[in-house]
């Protein structure tokens, strides 16, 4: 308050009990803070964990309703192991460094900072890709194949050796799968003949010659699990993936739990940010739209996002994904763009083939 640090003779005469530690001089504030913080944590924990212990020894408490209220808790202690951190921007020698590492990433990458669509129009108005750190929001209306753009940019990303994730709560991975072989098959399959096992052999082996070393790792709770961001972590630090897909927010909970979707869909968009940058990856969340009228033709506005307007304004991206009623036109229209212009485009895509066309 005062913006001055007080002598040692004021706090010895106020507060005799605190001992005035003269030695190791040398250590910081940041030191005793975290000491502070770390024994404050175990102290919280013990607590949150003996009260937990005798939630579980009473009768009639179920499994899983212990576990809900005890990983609510503990997620509450969140706020107190997240770290700021301080940059000097005029550190010339890291910024050489970090410039260099731009340069390197981009020779490694073909031309781009971080990972391409693979779509022309698209790439042409998102120079950078898409970065560590970024939250891109795809919205549309139920059945309007955001699931399938979102497959189509995680099958691209294999492709340039990227490591994708997605986390499917909507579908399970079978069916995932068989719209990734659909797409990366380019015409080898058809995704209705895949999904009732209908493929041969000789296309299985063609298809072996598209796969590299660098695994798809599909996630899914078959039904019986709640994924919030704090559950995904083990799988995070397991894979590393470079782009995690959120397939889709309205399926998904909090760290905290909230049984209001509303603030269930605010916690997750902040949360969903600062998990991109505390794993310096890419995540994708995929949301549902809220229809305004007639919707037949036409791709929602940013301000349509389900139950929350806040994964628009957390979002780096925001792509609304609209495919016209009895077409094969798919429409992409850029709704917000932090790293350049608005943009739209179309494709001319054949989801059952799996035979993408960009039209002029």
């Amino acid at each position: 308050q005062n913006m001055v640090m007080p002598t040692t003779e004021f706090l010895e005469s106020n507060w005799g009990d605190i001992g005035i530690m003269t030695e190791n001089a040398s250590l910081t504030p940041d030191h005793y803070m975290n000491a502070l913080r770390d024994e404050f944590l175990k102290n919280e924990q013990n607590r949150i964990l003996s009260e937990g212990t005798k939630m579980l020894n009473q009768n009639g408490v179920a499994s899983e309703d212990f576990h809900k209220r005890l990983t609510a808790r503990l997620a509450e202690l969140n706020k107190y192991t997240s770290h700021a951190v301080d940059t000097d921007i005029m550190d010339m020698e890291a910024a050489e460094r970090h410039y260099q590492d731009v340069r390197d990433r981009i020779a490694r990458n073909g031309g781009v900072a971080g990972i391409p669509t693979g779509i022309k129009f698209f790439d042409a108005a998102y120079p950078t890709g898409w970065q560590p750190g970024d939250l891109v929001v795809v919205l549309g209306y139920t059945g309007r194949a955001k699931s399938y753009f979102t497959a189509l940019t995680a099958c691209h990303a294999y492709e340039k050796q990227f490591k994708p994730m997605m986390v499917s709560l909507e579908m399970s991975a079978e069916k995932v799968r068989d719209r990734v072989f659909t797409i990366l098959g380019s015409g080898l399959f058809r995704n209705s003949a895949l999904s009732m096992g209908d493929v041969t052999t000789d296309a299985l082996s063609q298809f072996k010659s598209k796969i590299n070393e660098q695994p798809f790792v599909v996630v899914n709770g078959d039904g019986r699990s709640e994924i919030s961001m704090n559950s995904l972590q083990p799988k995070i630090n397991q894979y590393r993936p470079d782009v995690v897909y959120l397939d889709y927010a309205q399926l998904m909970y909090d760290n905290e739990g909230s049984s209001s979707m509303i603030d269930r869909m605010r916690n997750l968009s902040s949360q969903a940010k600062r998990f991109a940058e505390a794993n310096k990856c890419v995540v994708v969340l995929i949301s549902s739209a809220t229809a305004s009228g007639s919707v037949e033709d036409q791709a929602p506005d940013v301000e349509q996002v389900a139950w929350s307007k806040q994964l628009a304004f957390d979002a780096d991206l925001a792509i609304a994904v609209h495919k016209q009623s009895n077409s094969n036109i798919v429409e992409i229209v850029c709704r917000k763009n932090r790293n350049g212009p608005l943009f739209s485009g179309r494709l001319n895509w054949d989801i059952d083939n799996g035979i993408i066309e960009e039209m002029l």
